[in-house]
């Protein structure tokens, strides 16, 4: 959904472009792009004052320096899929936990938390990348299994130095 007077801009990552968009200083959307990034020099003090820090912190947790986000966001999406997200958001940094068990908390089915992490569209803040299979296995990523396996190595690498 496109917001009357939301700010956009897309950041590159090591990972790839990311489309941030923000609305009353919320973050409603961190999500993979194929689009060009925004050159930050044409954006207004006011747009690259909200959008800085949020660039920053997002950087910074992908190169394993960064384990909590400080911004706030704002979630879009079914009752249901705000559930299954709070349950997912509980998961510690460097920690992971299987659609089943999640399911489990909600009185739900793996399969319906799996759909709704797949909706998820604020990435890394809503850690659907720390939910995987019972048996171990990655499970799906909007982005891909490398990347939700590099995302969990790079936490699992630096939980010991970020968290002490």
């Amino acid at each position: 959904m496109k917001y009357e007077n939301s700010n956009t801009c897309i950041i590159k990552t090591k990972i790839g472009n990311i489309f941030i968009e923000i609305k009353d200083y919320k973050v409603i959307k961190i999500f993979p792009t194929n689009l060009k990034i925004t050159d930050f020099k044409y954006l207004s003090s006011k747009t690259l004052s909200l959008f800085k820090p949020i660039k920053q912190q997002i950087t910074g947790f992908l190169e394993g320096k960064v384990a909590n986000f400080s911004f706030s966001i704002h979630l879009e999406g079914s009752s249901f899929q705000k559930k299954v997200w709070n349950e997912v958001k509980k998961i510690k940094y460097g920690k992971t936990s299987s659609y089943s068990d999640i399911a489990k908390k909600i009185d739900s089915s793996p399969r319906a938390v799996g759909l709704a992490c797949s909706k998820n569209t604020n990435l890394f803040i809503i850690p659907c990348h720390r939910v995987i299979n019972s048996s171990g296995n990655l499970g799906g990523y909007i982005m891909g299994k490398n990347t939700k396996n590099y995302l969990l190595n790079m936490e699992k690498n630096n939980y010991d130095f970020l968290l002490l």
